[in-house]
């Protein structure tokens, strides 16, 4: 819709001008005559199209030049975060409780040397055998009794980065008598695990949710001789955090997701404050897409068409795919890195004969109201532990809605609210009398009933410039059915002093249009095809009479 504009510069520059005589006149004498004017001014002009009625959506031209509403409408996804969860996770080692003196020389190792530790990783009832990192955090910090300085290399065999594993190499101050020594300078220190390749099969390459990690100590080259004895310990840990997986492979394990009720917005018909389309058939189907390597099942409870406005109601959807278990193929992968996923992909086809999703669509919906239950792995581990997850796919429901604009419309009813300026208050006092003239260029084959309202500062409606709604003209459609030649339709409103100092401090208007075409209450109902050239031409022109004083 276009936006309203304020007066013509033509008009403004009369007004200026006999405001500069009034000038001139009363630098003359305190007194002297007044004289009448009449300006001519458009104040609105606006273009409905298809655009109006609906919103958030592709329209495409049928090879009649009749036109179809499509819409892809996303209902819910499950992403990869969602279905693997890596939890925080702190791997200690601890070592103490030294029998008896150990003398140790520089560069000697201080900790048992040779062993790797295993560590099980708890990620629920998964079996995550690989893993890569998308983002993520590994803290380490160090807790050492020893009274010389000792350098420390954590490694994590099992996590690598273009080849190299993950590596940390700490120097770690010697401890004050009776006390504890950290890392050199900081509490803690914090690297990145973004891009890196964790191996959890163990060391054999047999398990699952294992990694592997060695630690070793040595007393630093450069410091005296030392003897540990039983009060020396040191504590390392790694604190895995915030992890975020690129990709996920190993068996996920059984998960089953209540989901709502929930609601999703439906904008298809935001513009839309009234009545009814009685469209005469929609088709939609429901699309069920898994980008997942796992095995799926889907039970939708209810998909409820709600429509908020005043006197809406609610509508189920009566259809197969409610109340029935609909199992889920998984994807296949690819090897393609820059496309590594074929999804899965499963629709119904919801018409009018399988379904009242006519009537469910004609409802207006403003929202729609869901409750699912998702289940994942339901068959239990069937693939061995090659289940497989990419960040970026999942689990998606969403609509794919086709709805040819072929309709009966009863009292459907169009708002928009748009800014205005049309003049200052002391233009508005100086008006005598006027009249406002509307002319409607209609294509479409809609009678409309118009009415223009005035807001104030709070937008809220402080009167109207038709009283009552005035009614404009159908377009007649020719013998194809289709209107070629607008149907134009000359509207003359008379303005009083209150209502033109009122108009003229509006900043704010709403115009609101009620359709009726065809007869939607004839059996059979009487269809209208609504084509891309339809359109209707609102302009609205102010005619006002001046009184200008000397």
């Amino acid at each position: 819709m276009q936006q309203a504009f304020p007066l013509m510069t033509k008009a403004k520059k009369i007004l200026i001008l006999f405001l500069v005589i009034v000038g001139i006149v009363s630098c003359r004498k305190n007194s002297g005559p007044s004289w009448d004017t009449q300006i001519l001014a458009p104040l609105i002009k606006t273009t409905l199209s298809i655009n109006n009625i609906v919103t958030g959506v592709n329209t495409v031209n049928n090879s009649d030049s009749s036109v179809t509403l499509v819409l892809h409408d996303s209902l819910y996804s499950l992403n990869l975060d969602s279905l693997l969860r890596i939890p925080d996770t702190t791997l200690a080692n601890v070592y103490g409780d030294i029998p008896f003196p150990i003398a140790v020389s520089p560069g000697q190792s201080i900790l048992p040397t040779g062993i790797d530790s295993v560590t099980n990783y708890h990620i629920g009832s998964a079996n995550l055998t690989k893993a890569i990192i998308r983002s993520g955090y590994v803290k380490f910090k160090v807790k050492s009794t020893i009274l010389a300085v000792t350098d420390f290399s954590y490694v994590v065999p099992s996590a690598k980065l273009n080849g190299q594993p993950l590596t940390i190499k700490l120097t770690v101050p010697a401890a004050v008598q009776n006390g504890n020594s950290r890392i050199k300078g900081v509490d803690s220190v914090i690297l990145p695990l973004d891009n890196y390749n964790v191996d959890f099969t163990g060391p054999m390459h047999n398990a699952y949710n294992t990694i592997i990690t060695r630690l070793t100590g040595i007393l630093d080259p450069n410091a005296q001789n030392y003897t540990l004895n039983y009060l020396d310990s040191v504590i390392i840990t790694a604190t895995f955090y915030s992890i975020v997986p690129e990709y996920g492979q190993g068996y996920f394990g059984e998960s089953k997701k209540t989901i709502g009720p929930s609601k999703s917005v439906f904008s298809l018909f935001n513009k839309i404050t009234g009545g009814n389309l009685n469209l005469k058939n929609v088709n939609v189907n429901f699309t069920l897409e898994n980008g997942f390597g796992v095995d799926g099942r889907l039970y939708i409870d209810s998909l409820i068409s709600m429509n908020s406005r005043p006197g809406g109601i609610n509508i189920p959807l009566t259809a197969s795919i409610v109340h029935n278990a609909i199992n889920i193929n998984r994807a296949q992968e690819t090897a393609i890195p820059s496309s590594p996923v074929i999804p899965s992909v499963q629709r119904f086809s919801l018409n009018s004969s399988n379904s009242n999703i006519v009537q469910w669509m004609d409802n207006l919906p403003t929202a729609i109201d869901y409750k699912l239950q998702l289940t994942t792995d339901p068959l239990g581990n069937v693939s061995g532990n090659t289940d497989f997850a990419y960040y970026g796919y999942g689990i998606k429901t969403y609509f794919d809605i086709s709805v040819p604009l072929y309709l009966a419309a009863n009292n459907l009813t169009l708002e928009d609210t748009m800014p205005v300026s049309f003049a200052t208050s002391s233009q508005a006092k100086q008006i005598k009398s006027g009249t406002f003239t509307l002319y409607a260029s209609n294509l479409f084959p809609f009678s409309a009933g118009l009415q223009i309202y005035l807001l104030d500062n709070n937008m809220h409606v402080t009167d109207s410039i038709l009283s009552p709604a005035q009614t404009i003209a159908a377009g007649i459609p020719n013998a194809n059915g289709m209107v070629t030649t607008p149907d134009n339709s000359i509207l003359t409103i008379p303005l009083d002093s209150y209502h033109a100092n009122l108009l003229f401090t509006t900043k704010n208007i709403i115009v609101k249009a009620i359709f009726n075409t065809g007869c939607s209450t004839c059996i059979p109902v009487k269809y209208s095809k609504i084509y891309d050239t339809y359109q209707l031409n609102i302009k609205l022109i102010g005619n006002f009479d001046y009184q200008v004083k000397g």
